[in-house]
C-alpha cells in the first residue's frame, strides 16, 4: 500500500474515533436532537415554611433587585469570563456543579408565588470573584412574578459565599447566567 493512502487511511480511523469519542461524552449528538438548557426546576406540592409577613399575615412584594457591581475600581484591570450555569465547559464544570448544588439545598418556592400560583423561569446573572464572593446579581428576564423573580435573587444570595476559584482558572471575575424554572406540581 503506498504511503498516501495509509497516512488518508490512518487519518479516517482517527477521526472516526474522535467523533465516536465526542458523542459519547456528549459533546456532538450524533441523534440530530437539539440539547436541552440546563434549567434548575423547583416542583412543590405543598406550601413553603415561614416567611416575614406584615401583621395582615400577607407577604409583602419587594421589587426585584437590579444588577449592582460592588468593589468597582476603573484601575484595576479584570480578567472575567462569562458562562452558562449548565455549561459543558469541561474547564468550568466541576466549579458550576458546586455552585448549582450549593444553590439547590437552600432553593424554596417563595410563598406569595405559591399562593398566587405564578409560574415561570427567571434567568438571572450573578458575578462572583476569585474568593467566592458574591459580588454582582441581577435579573436578566423576569419571570413575570415580582415573587419569583426577587426569589431567585434571594438565594443566589444567601447561597454566599461560594468556593474561591481554583488556580488554573485564572480569572478575577466570573459572571454565570442561570435559569430558575418555577413550576407547580399537580
Amino acid at each position: 500500500m503506498p504511503p498516501k493512502k495509509i497516512l488518508i487511511l490512518s487519518i479516517l480511523i482517527s477521526l472516526a474515533s474522535h467523533v465516536a469519542m465526542l458523542s459519547l461524552t456528549g459533546f456532538i449528538n450524533m441523534q440530530g436532537k437539539s440539547p436541552t438548557e440546563e434549567v434548575l426546576t423547583v416542583h412543590l406540592k405543598n406550601p413553603p415554611g415561614n416567611t416575614n409577613q406584615n401583621p395582615e399575615g400577607k407577604e409583602e412584594a419587594k421589587p426585584a433587585q437590579p444588577i449592582v457591581k460592588e468593589n468597582t475600581d476603573p484601575h484595576r484591570s479584570t480578567r472575567e469570563d462569562t458562562v452558562d450555569l449548565g455549561s459543558i465547559d469541561l474547564r468550568y464544570t466541576p466549579y458550576l456543579k458546586k455552585i448549582k448544588q450549593k444553590i439547590e439545598t437552600i432553593w424554596k418556592y417563595p410563598k406569595s408565588a405559591f399562593e398566587k400560583e405564578d409560574e415561570g423561569v427567571t434567568v438571572i446573572k450573578f458575578s462572583i470573584n476569585k474568593s467566592g464572593a458574591l459580588v454582582a446579581s441581577g435579573i436578566v428576564t423576569s419571570s413575570g412574578s415580582i415573587f419569583l423573580d426577587q426569589g431567585t435573587i434571594d438565594v443566589v444570595r444567601s447561597a454566599a459565599p461560594y468556593e474561591p476559584f481554583p488556580p488554573d482558572f485564572d480569572l478575577s471575575q466570573l459572571n454565570i447566567i442561570a435559569r430558575f424554572q418555577y413550576r407547580l406540581a399537580e
